[in-house]
C-alpha cells in the first residue's frame, strides 16, 4: 500500500517481513536495534519478529510504499536464491539501502506495485511481484552480506547440493549420507546450509517438495494424494501439514485459486 504518514506509530512486531520505500518526506524507523533516519529514495527491510514504529516529529510527514511478505507470499513469488539472502537478514533485524543512483528505476518498479493485491488480475498480481523481486534485487546488490568470504567459499558446494537435492526429493537422506556425498563434515554441512538457504537441510527439502507440490496443484493435474506422492512425501496428514504451514491454506484451497487466476 501507499500511505502517507504524520503521526507516529505504537510500538508493534509483524510474523512477516517489512519492506518500505520513502517516497517522499521525512521521519524516523526506531527499531530494538536503533534508529534509521527516514528521506527520499531510501528503502527499509523490517525482519520478522522485529519491534520496531515509525515516529514523526511535529511538521513531519511521509509518503511511504509499503509491502509486507509473509512465509506465502515468499515461497510463491520470491526466488530461493533470494529467498536464502533474505533468511539472513535474523543476525540484522532492520537495513535500509539509499538508491541515488537507481532512484528513478526504484520509483518506477514501486509504480508497479498494486495497492490491494487480492482483487487484482493475474496479470498484475504476475507485474506486481515481478517489480518486487527487482526491487530486491537492488536492495541485495548493496548488500555487504552477499560479499562475505565465507559466504563465498561455501556458495558453489551448497548449489551443487540444492542441484541434488532436487533429484532426491523421493528419497531419505541424512545429514551425515550427505556430508559423505559432499565432502563436509555435519557442522559444517548443517551451519553453511542453514547460512545460504535460510533453513535446515530438513526444512528445505520439505519446503522444496512443497514447491514441486504447488506446482503439479497449479497445473489442475491428479488427486491430493497422487501430487502428495509424485513431490517425495509417502504420509499424507505430514504433507498438508507441510503445505498449510508454506501456502497458509490446503492442497485443494491452493488449487482452487490457481485454477481461478488462470
Amino acid at each position: 500500500m501507499t500511505a502517507k504518514l504524520v503521526e507516529s506509530t505504537s510500538w508493534h512486531r509483524h510474523d512477516i517481513l517489512e519492506w518500505f520505500f520513502c517516497r517522499s518526506g521525512s521521519g524516523r524507523l526506531e527499531s530494538e536495534v536503533g534508529t534509521i533516519e527516514l528521506h527520499p529514495g531510501r528503502t527499509v527491510l523490517i525482519a520478522p519478529g522485529t519491534s520496531h514504529r515509525l515516529a514523526f516529529q511535529p511538521g513531519e510527514d511521509a509518503e511511504l510504499k509499503i509491502l509486507c511478505m509473509n512465509s506465502h507470499d515468499l515461497a510463491t513469488y520470491i526466488s530461493p536464491a533470494q529467498r536464502a539472502l533474505l533468511g539472513r537478514m535474523r543476525f540484522s533485524q532492520v537495513r535500509y539501502t539509499d538508491h541515488d543512483k537507481s532512484l528513478s528505476n526504484v520509483r518506477e518498479l514501486s509504480d508497479l506495485i498494486r495497492d490491494g493485491a487480492e482483487s487484482i488480475s493475474a496479470r498484475d498480481l504476475a507485474l506486481s511481484w515481478g517489480a518486487v523481486g527487482m526491487l530486491l534485487a537492488f536492495d541485495i546488490e548493496t548488500d555487504d552480506l552477499a560479499d562475505d568470504y565465507v559466504w563465498h567459499r561455501y556458495s558453489q558446494k551448497i548449489q551443487d547440493i540444492r542441484d541434488w537435492i532436487d533429484t532426491q526429493l523421493h528419497e531419505s537422506n541424512s545429514l551425515e549420507q550427505v556430508g559423505r556425498e559432499f565432502g563436509l563434515s555435519r557442522t559444517v554441512l548443517t551451519r553453511e546450509f542453514r547460512r545460504h538457504t535460510g533453513e535446515s537441510f530438513i526444512n528445505y527439502c520439505n519446503l522444496r517438495r512443497v514447491e514441486v507440490a504447488a506446482t503439479i496443484l497449479s497445473a489442475g493435474k491428479g488427486s491430493i494424494t497422487q501430487v502428495a506422492l509424485d513431490s517425495g512425501f509417502t504420509n499424507l496428514s505430514h504433507f498438508y501439514r507441510q503445505f498449510k504451514a508454506v501456502y497458509g491454506m490446503t492442497p485443494a484451497a491452493f488449487r482452487r485459486q490457481s485454477t481461478k487466476q488462470v
